[in-house]
């Protein structure tokens, strides 16, 4: 029998690591599907969005199969992709 672990069987949304191609950083949302097999778990990753910044611009390219709430869903993740940005962006504060 299998169990999946979110409330809903979308998963969850988190950030992935970002990556800097000349001035652009470009991170990616990432849903995370974790399903229980007796004493295991499976794992599943799919992208649903990319966020890219360059400089003062930013802006968000929803995938194919995002789910219909992403944008509200990953509003919420500011933090995370604030610090994603910095890291990739080469910034540090925590030094």
């Amino acid at each position: 029998m299998l169990w999946v672990r979110e409330e809903e069987e979308q998963g969850d949304l988190v950030i992935g690591g970002g990556c800097r191609v000349g001035d652009r950083c470009i991170i990616p949302v990432v849903r995370v599907l974790a399903v229980h097999l007796g004493e295991g778990i499976m794992v599943s990753l799919s992208p649903v969005a990319l966020l890219f910044s360059e400089g003062e611009v930013e802006y968000m390219a929803l995938l194919p199969g995002a789910p219909s709430d992403t944008r509200e869903i990953i509003s919420t993740l500011y933090d995370d992709i604030e610090r994603e940005r910095e890291r990739s962006l080469g910034f540090d504060h925590h030094s």
